[in-house]
């Protein structure tokens, strides 16, 4: 059974993340762990600082940190960069 509403944790205690790339479908690395693929949204995470990377084969890897609020979704936007360069 479930517990009364008043014992349960409020969820406005956790936040969460929308996760996107250009190209979809990158893998993502939450605090070196893997998350998923893009488009992707990672909802119940504790309030807090996370760093977030985003890769896919052929383009250069993209990372930042995002704050996590309660009660919000962050969001996560990368514009991957095509790997090849001429030099």
């Amino acid at each position: 059974p479930a517990a009364p509403a008043a014992t349960r944790p409020a969820a406005a205690a956790e936040g969460s993340l929308l996760v996107e790339s250009r190209p979809a479908g990158a893998r993502v690395r939450i605090d070196d762990r893997e998350a998923g693929t893009t488009p992707l949204t990672l909802p119940g995470l504790a309030p807090g600082s996370y760093r977030v990377s985003i890769a896919r084969e052929g383009y250069q890897t993209w990372t930042t940190t995002v704050r996590v609020v309660a009660g919000e979704r962050a969001r996560v936007a990368a514009s991957l960069v095509g790997g090849r360069f001429e030099e």
